[in-house]
């Protein structure tokens, strides 16, 4: 099939072909794309609740006193353990991720005036699938550690979402 020298343009046939390739290249992308939204979304929970701990230890060296992070429902407080003034709050969207933690209800984690806290450990999961779960360390010194995605603290696989 010649083409006139004055004709431009794709033709129908043309069309289809890369209209079926983008739908193919669309097919495969999407599922990927939305697992990586959903790590974002566990990954955000993570580096929140991990920064919140470290506010709350430093805040407790700094001002001589202790704070407590504590846990309502969905919300995550940072308070003086003296007069409970609220010093910070996040709240967590429970579509995202669920946290658990080895803490006996209530859920809190006090710092003292030196940094110190009880030892404790949060895991971070969505649809307790451990794999892509992230694990928080509090040591009795005080220092909150993240572990890599679906790491448990000695670098071994985490077996599932209750630490």
């Amino acid at each position: 099939m010649s083409r006139r020298s004055d004709m431009h343009g794709f033709t129908l046939i043309e069309l289809m072909i890369v209209l079926a390739l983008l739908a193919i290249a669309a097919g495969i992308a999407m599922p990927n794309f939305a697992r990586l939204v959903a790590n974002n979304q566990i990954e955000a929970q993570a580096q929140t609740l991990n920064s919140l701990l470290q506010f709350a230890r430093s805040q407790a060296v700094v001002r001589r006193t202790s704070i407590s992070l504590s846990n309502t429902a969905n919300d995550w407080i940072v308070a003086t353990a003296e007069d409970d003034t609220v010093l910070r709050q996040e709240a967590f969207n429970p579509d995202h991720a669920s946290i658990s933690t080895d803490l006996t209800p209530p859920i809190e984690v006090a710092f003292t005036a030196n940094g110190s806290a009880q030892s404790a450990r949060f895991i971070v999961c969505r649809d307790d699938n451990p794999a892509f779960a992230y694990l928080i360390t509090v040591q009795p010194s005080g220092n909150t550690r993240l572990m890599p995605r679906g790491k448990d603290a000695d670098g071994t696989y985490l077996q599932d979402c209750e630490p």
